[in-house]
C-alpha cells in the first residue's frame, strides 16, 4: 500500500468572504486525493434565545472503495498495541472486545494487502504484540493526516462562529426596519471618491451590491474588508426595464431577474423578483411602468438601483 502525502496548510491571499467556501473545498480535494470521506456535523448549542452558539466537527475516515480501513478508534487501536504491545489491553483502552479488536485487525490487513501485527509467543512475560512495518507506516500516516484535519477544521469552526453574528444581524434588521429588501453581506472593497465611499458587498456569495455613502457614515460604521454588514433597499427605488429596453453600459446594481409574483394594488404594483442564487427583491412599479412592462409571472427584467439608494448597517 502506498503512503498518504502529508498535507503543508498553505496560507493562501484570498477575500475574506470566500475563505469558507474556499476551506470546504480545500478539505473535499484532500479527502479525495487521500481516499477519505469527511462527515460534517453541525451542533447548535442554544446559550441563549437570542444567541445561538455554533460548534462545527469532522469525524475522519479512511476507505479502500467502500470498506473502512482506518478511523480515529482503529487508530487508536495500533497505537495502543504499539504502546503496550498487548491485545488485550489495547482492546479495552481502545474500546474493543478482544475478538472484535482481532476481527477488526483482520479486516485492515486484508484491505492493506499485508500484515499489521506480529505475535511474539513465550518469553519471561508470555507473548506479546507487536507493530509491523506496514503497520507502523499506517499509524503514522493517519496520524499525520489527522493533524492537518484537525488545523482545518479549527480554521473552519471559527469561520463558523460568524454565522452567530449572521444570525443576529438578520433579526436586528426584522426588528428594526420595515424595509422589504434586506441583504446580509461582506464587505469586499471599498473605494474612496472625493465626496462619497463606494462600499461593495457580496451577497450570498456570489451577488455584488454597491452602496454610496458618505465619508463620514463609513467613518461611523468603522467599516473593513471583510467586515460583517447589512443593506437595506427600499422596495419604490427600484426600477425595473425589459432586456431590450436598457441599453446603458453595464453599471453598478443592475440585476438580471425573473418575475415571480405580481400583487396588484390602487397607485401600483409589488413585483416580487427572483435573481441570482435564488435570492428574493422586491420592488413597487407604478401603473406607467406595468403599462410600458407588461410583467407576467416567469418574465426575464432587469433590476436596477443607484447605489446612492442602498443603506448600510450593522449589528447594534
Amino acid at each position: 500500500m502506498s503512503t498518504f502525502p502529508f498535507f503543508r496548510q498553505k496560507e493562501i491571499g484570498f477575500f475574506e468572504a470566500n475563505k469558507r467556501f474556499f476551506i470546504i473545498n480545500k478539505l473535499l480535494i484532500i479527502g479525495k486525493v487521500i481516499g477519505y470521506k469527511l462527515k460534517y456535523m453541525l451542533i447548535i448549542y442554544n446559550v441563549t434565545m437570542d444567541s445561538p452558539r455554533y460548534k462545527l466537527d469532522a469525524e475522519l475516515t479512511l476507505r479502500v472503495g467502500d470498506d473502512l480501513l482506518a478511523n480515529a478508534k482503529r487508530i487508536e487501536l495500533l497505537r495502543q498495541i504499539g504502546l503496550t504491545e498487548s491485545l488485550t489491553k489495547s482492546a479495552k483502552i481502545a474500546g474493543y472486545s478482544y475478538k472484535g479488536a482481532w476481527d477488526t485487525i483482520e479486516q485492515m490487513t486484508q484491505l492493506t494487502g499485508g500484515k499489521l501485527l506480529e505475535r511474539h509467543a513465550g518469553g519471561k512475560g508470555g507473548g506479546r504484540t507487536s507493530l509491523t512495518e506496514r503497520g507502523h507506516q499506517l499509524l503514522k500516516n493517519f496520524l499525520l493526516v489527522q493533524a492537518e484535519h484537525a488545523r482545518f477544521i479549527s480554521r473552519l469552526d471559527q469561520l463558523a462562529n460568524g454565522l452567530d453574528a449572521d444570525y443576529a444581524m438578520q433579526t436586528e434588521i426584522a426588528m428594526k426596519t420595515s424595509v422589504r429588501n434586506q441583504f446580509g453581506g461582506i464587505v469586499m472593497s471599498i473605494l474612496q471618491g472625493p465626496a462619497n465611499d463606494e462600499v461593495t458587498l457580496l451577497v450570498n456569495g456570489s451577488l455584488l451590491l454597491t452602496a454610496s455613502i458618505t465619508h463620514e457614515s463609513g467613518r461611523d460604521l468603522q467599516l473593513d474588508i471583510g467586515m460583517k454588514i447589512f443593506a437595506l433597499i427600499k422596495a419604490s427605488s427600484i426600477k425595473l426595464w425589459s432586456p431590450s429596453e436598457l441599453t446603458l453600459p453595464k453599471q453598478h446594481n443592475c440585476f438580471p431577474a425573473t418575475v415571480h409574483k405580481l400583487t396588484n394594488g390602487n397607485a401600483c404594483t409589488e413585483v416580487a423578483l427572483l435573481i441570482d442564487g435564488g435570492q428574493e427583491l422586491i420592488c413597487t412599479v407604478g401603473k406607467e411602468d406595468i403599462l410600458r412592462l407588461a410583467p407576467v409571472s416567469g418574465m426575464s427584467v432587469i433590476a436596477v438601483t443607484d447605489p446612492s439608494n442602498v443603506i448600510l448597517g450593522i449589528a447594534a
